[in-house]
């Protein structure tokens, strides 16, 4: 999980959080702090969208306080995310 700054276009809805699929990367500004924004994967249990550091991922566990869409009144998300472009990987061209 990297800190990162906090995008200058709006965040997700919660109806277009629940469209993100299996892995995608999205930045987290949780309403706690946290130390600002972190880039995390989304993972999907019970139904529900979770964020996910890439050493979770890694070892197979989830945090289920990183719930991307707990409420903490109505209609207010706890947390406000926004989408990343996928992710490449670079690869050696050959010579």
């Amino acid at each position: 999980m990297m800190t990162t700054a906090e995008p200058t276009y709006p965040p997700l809805s919660t109806s277009e959080i629940q469209t993100l699929p299996e892995g995608a990367h999205v930045i987290v500004t949780w309403a706690g702090g946290n130390d600002g924004p972190h880039e995390y994967r989304v993972h999907w249990r019970r139904g529900e969208p979770y964020a996910q550091t890439d050493d979770d991922h890694r070892l197979g566990r989830v945090d289920l306080e990183k719930w991307l869409t707990y409420y903490i009144g109505p209609r207010r998300p706890f947390t406000r995310v926004w989408a990343l472009a996928p992710h490449t990987e670079m690869t050696e061209l050959p010579e």
